[in-house]
C-alpha cells in the first residue's frame, strides 16, 4: 500500500468525502523540497505571495509566504497536477481579481478587500473555483510546513511524560 492509498482509505474510515480532500496536493506536501520548479512565472509566485499572505498573514508566527507556500504550489501545479489542469489553475489565477499586476499595486487594505470579497463567494452561485482550490493550497502548504506545523500548530513530536492538563493550558493543539 502506498501514502496515495493510505491517505484515500482513511478519509473513507472517516467518513471524508474524497473529492473535498486533495490527495494530490497532501503527497506533494510531503515531497516538497522547498524550491521552486520555475513552472509560475515571477509576476504569478508574486501574485500567489500576496493572496497567500492576506489569508495567513504574518502574527507571531510567520506568514504563508515566509514559509514558502507559493513555491509549494508552482511545486505542486508542476509535478502532481496534470498539464492542462495546472494550465487552466493558472488561467484562473490571471482572472480571479483582474490584472495581476494591478491587484499587486493596490494597497493592502484594497487587497484585503478584494480577497474578503472572493472568500464571502465560497459556498454560493459566484463562487470561484480558483480561488476556493488557491485557499485550499495555501492552508495545506502552510499548515505542513516546518514552521506551520511547530509554530502554528504547536506540533511537538515528543511532548513529554504523561501529564494531566487542563485544555486551557495546553494553547494552540496538533490535529
Amino acid at each position: 500500500m502506498d501514502r496515495r492509498d493510505f491517505l484515500l482509505g482513511m478519509s473513507a474510515i472517516l467518513g471524508c468525502s474524497v473529492p473535498s480532500l486533495d490527495v494530490a496536493a497532501l503527497e506533494s506536501a510531503l515531497k516538497f523540497s522547498g524550491q521552486s520548479t520555475g513552472f509560475l512565472r515571477d509576476i504569478e509566485l508574486s501574485y500567489v505571495s500576496r493572496i497567500a499572505d492576506t489569508i495567513i498573514p504574518e502574527t507571531d508566527t510567520p506568514s504563508a509566504s515566509q514559509v514558502g507556500v507559493a513555491d509549494y504550489i508552482d511545486f505542486y501545479l508542476h509535478d502532481f497536477l496534470p498539464a492542462r489542469q495546472a494550465q487552466q489553475f493558472v488561467l484562473g489565477l490571471h482572472g480571479m481579481t483582474g490584472s495581476m499586476q494591478e491587484f499587486l499595486t493596490l494597497s493592502v487594505d484594497r487587497q484585503l478587500a478584494v480577497i474578503q470579497d472572493l472568500d464571502d463567494r465560497l459556498d454560493t452561485d459566484q463562487e470561484n473555483s480558483t480561488f476556493k482550490k488557491l485557499k485550499e493550497l495555501v492552508v495545506i502548504g502552510y499548515y505542513t510546513s516546518q514552521a506551520g506545523a511547530t509554530q502554528a500548530l504547536g506540533y511537538d513530536p515528543i511532548p513529554g511524560p504523561y501529564k494531566e492538563i487542563k485544555l486551557a493550558e495546553v494553547g494552540r493543539a496538533w490535529l
